[in-house]
């Protein structure tokens, strides 16, 4: 048998030769005539594409659905981005799966099918306030130990047979996806990285190389849409996209690149050794440095916001729309978590992992800051991004395409935010 690449370069000729009009299905790639560069009469966005809009630009966020997605594994991830390094055979999988070429907006009817009930933080059904009840999770978690809590649940109910979490390897507090299938490895990724990972490269792991079929996906808002995008787009490749079973959401105000915030500030500026840390986070206007021995380091969260990443900077997404469920620290008192459940799959898997019993569930409504905490720091982030979109406009700098092709309007006050980037 011809190796994959061959296989899918022969397919590619014939059926460009042959005139059938499509679709088709092969090797769980689901292939329409848009797979042969036309769509009607438009030439289909490619690698070439993605590479001129994304890429270069840097508006690329690093989570890899581009190169997870590749039929013929044409690109790699390097230095957080992706590169060609085989053969493009032009499919335009690659740019229909990029979370960074659409109006995030755009994907509303398509996920819900209906238009969100809430302009500020989307479509969502309950609004709850969770802690988990184990100890042993909550301590290893950043608030309240939510998506833990549900992740490990889940798996020992048979809901899903695997979860991509962020975790760390070689170099510490370097982001990479990993495959949980253990309640012992998702405890080993709880708590924030504040870096991006490329999340969807841990679903094409799960999915080749530990053969998953009901696989949970964490991840931050753009994350999230991405692998929404990897489901609704044509031609897509389904074998990655048929195994998702449930999204769940981090709120999150935005992301650092490993190299600028970590390496060069972190410890080359405040001469911090990342090995030496053993928790990063923020807490009012502060961001915490905690050490494993010694006293902690505090600096003023004016100081990092300069670190946080272009894309994270023009978002206006905080509390991941688009997932099945959202989670994150807003809304909920210290020792808590804010659990927005959006869709009726997000229903189905909160009751069977609170069935579990290791969730203690209040309504949101019945703590403080309460839902309009939530509001309120997802109004900060649509503000920020408003503020830096008309900076990128005065600067003639170039905008994400979407933006470049019809008018946008980004609403919120430009108020400071009390407390930043992805939340566990």
């Amino acid at each position: 048998m011809l190796p994959l690449r061959s296989r899918t370069v022969k397919l590619f000729q014939s059926r460009s030769t042959e005139g059938n009009e499509g679709p088709w299905w092969w090797d769980g790639l689901f292939i329409t005539p848009t797979s042969m560069g036309l769509r009607g009469n438009d030439m289909v966005k490619v690698w070439q594409h993605l590479a001129k809009d994304v890429v270069t630009p840097d508006y690329c966020i690093g989570c890899g659905s581009c190169v997870a997605t590749c039929p013929v594994q044409a690109l790699e991830r390097v230095n957080e981005k992706p590169a060609l390094k085989g053969v493009c055979i032009n499919c335009g999988i690659c740019y229909g799966t990029c979370p960074e070429v659409v109006d995030p907006n755009s994907l509303q009817m398509p996920v819900f099918g209906a238009p969100p009930n809430d302009e500020v933080l989307g479509t969502y059904r309950h609004a709850l306030s969770v802690e988990a009840t184990d100890s042993g999770i909550k301590i290893r978690s950043q608030d309240g130990g939510a998506v833990s809590a549900i992740l490990i649940s889940l798996l020992e109910a048979g809901y899903i047979d695997a979860a991509i979490v962020t975790g760390t390897r070689d170099l510490p507090w370097y982001p990479v996806a990993k495959v949980a299938t253990t309640p012992k490895e998702v405890l080993e990724c709880a708590g924030t990285k504040y870096s991006r990972g490329p999340t969807s490269l841990g679903l094409r792991e799960a999915v080749n190389m530990y053969y998953k079929k009901k696989v949970a996906i964490v991840g931050t808002p753009c994350q999230i849409i991405a692998s929404r995008r990897m489901g609704l787009s044509t031609p897509r490749n389904a074998h990655l996209s048929d195994a998702i079973k449930l999204r769940i959401g981090l709120f999150c105000s935005g992301v650092f690149k490993y190299e600028d915030f970590f390496k060069n500030f972190i410890e080359k500026n405040l001469q911090v050794p990342l090995a030496s840390v053993d928790k990063f986070d923020l807490k009012g206007e502060k961001f915490i440095i905690y050490l494993k021995h010694g006293p902690s380091r505090e600096l003023p969260l004016s100081e990092i916001r300069p670190y946080i990443d272009l894309p994270c900077r023009i978002c206006t997404n905080f509390s991941a729309e688009m997932a099945d469920i959202s989670i994150g620290y807003a809304g909920s008192p210290a020792g808590r978590s804010t659990v927005l459940i959006r869709t009726e799959l997000g229903e189905e898997a909160f009751a069977m992992a609170g069935g579990r019993g290791r969730l203690s569930v209040v309504d949101l409504a019945s703590v403080r800051p309460g839902l309009e905490g939530v509001r309120q720091e997802a109004l900060k982030k649509k503000a920020l991004a408003a503020q830096t979109i008309e900076a990128l406009r005065n600067e003639k700098k170039v905008l994400p395409v979407w933006m470049q092709e019809h008018a946008v309007e980004v609403s919120g006050e430009p108020v400071e935010s009390d407390k930043g980037i992805c939340q566990i």
